[in-house]
């Protein structure tokens, strides 16, 4: 820890001898620690590292997780010549203004950043260090970030006996530990699931096919509970855990987990009536109008798996490496999405216009979802 701090010291009171690149662009981390100066705050730990992330984009431009918020901003970063440190600064972040579970580890990193002067990249981490002696940000790539916490990760799959459709589990957490139990679904199909903690800050999320931290409901602003359709076919994921608050406190809670799917999955129509791309899954992809919540881009790359020609398909939707929104429709009309966030649609003489808590936008093509 010392040296990292003279090295750190050094970034920001020595010139710059500026290299060529940006060493950062093209990246992506994930929050595991904050070291503070002050021996008496010591080190925070960060339990979920997947809920607090950042992308530097190729463009100047970085994306943040902060925890059940988003944001945006620019970046400027000054290479040293040693290729590994150097002195960076972060524009003002447009972020999202959710109210997030205590401790608002959000409201810290979005105030903290604008306050980041340095950067230093050793054993594989990124340390960014704050002015004034504020104190260091530890992030690890986000591909292997929280290999400590993964120690306290434990994952289930979800097998429901013959002829059933419901399970109950039962269990117990303490501390840092967080249970991912794991589901296989079907677009179409319905997921009901009901937490019943021994503890206030037991709680889950459900995590979309894929997501590594992103969810798609959030059963602390629901009641523990999450009763919807689904958007798309995979392994969904309910990730069951204690609060932060709970989590400094080494708190623990037994609890009881209800799971069950009901309905039958849209099946994608077969690649022998309606051709596939090649390598994918997909029967046809766009590009279409898109405003994603506090992102600059305005194109999106929209991939379609078709349920039937009836205007009953699965929209894939991406605008960055880490950026997606998948939405279910039915019978022509959009049922479900990823995302925990409100949905809405119009139509126009071109398809959809589908919107998410009234600001965030995507065109979607009427021949896209039903062919021709």
């Amino acid at each position: 820890m010392k040296r990292l701090l003279m090295a750190l010291a050094a970034v920001l009171t020595a010139g710059i001898a500026q290299a060529d690149g940006d060493p950062l662009a093209g990246t992506s981390w994930q929050l595991v620690a904050i070291r503070s100066m002050d021996d008496a705050q010591g080190v925070t730990q960060v339990p979920d590292p997947g809920r607090f992330t950042l992308s530097f984009g190729r463009d100047g431009r970085v994306a943040f997780r902060l925890d059940c918020n988003r944001g945006t901003g620019d970046y400027t970063v000054m290479p040293a010549s040693d290729g590994t440190s150097g002195s960076i600064s972060f524009g003002p972040i447009a972020a999202t203004r959710a109210l997030c579970p205590p401790p608002h580890v959000d409201e810290r990193v979005a105030r903290d950043m604008a306050h980041v002067r340095g950067y230093l990249l050793e054993e594989g981490r990124l340390y960014l260090s704050l002015m004034a002696d504020g104190g260091i940000y530890e992030w690890a790539p986000r591909h292997t970030a929280g290999t400590a916490q993964d120690q306290d990760r434990i994952v289930r799959p979800v097998h429901f006996a013959k002829g059933s459709s419901e399970t109950i589990l039962r269990d117990r957490i303490a501390g840092r530990q967080y249970v991912d139990y794991q589901v296989r679904a079907g677009a179409g199909q319905r997921l009901v699931v009901k937490l019943e903690g021994g503890h206030g800050a037991n709680t889950f999320n459900l995590l979309p096919p894929g997501s590594t931290g992103v969810a798609m409901a959030i059963g602390e602003f629901a009641g523990n509970r999450f009763d919807g359709l689904l958007p798309d076919d995979g392994i969904y994921t309910i990730r069951v855990f204690l609060v932060p608050a709970a989590v400094r406190r080494h708190e623990a809670s037994d609890y009881t987990l209800s799971v069950g799917i009901t309905g039958t999955p849209l099946q994608p129509v077969s690649a022998r009536v309606d051709a596939v791309l090649p390598g994918t899954r997909y029967h046809a992809r766009a590009t279409t109008r898109c405003e994603p919540l506090h992102s600059p881009v305005r194109e999106c790359e929209a991939s379609v798996v078709r349920r039937g020609f009836d205007g009953t398909a699965t929209v894939d939707l991406r605008w960055d490496a880490d950026s997606r929104r998948r939405i279910l429709f039915v019978r022509g009309e959009p049922k479900a999405a990823d995302t925990a966030q409100a949905m809405t649609f119009s139509r126009n003489e071109s398809g959809w216009r589908v919107s998410f808590d009234g600001e965030e936008h995507f065109d979607i093509p009427g021949p896209l979802v039903y062919g021709g």
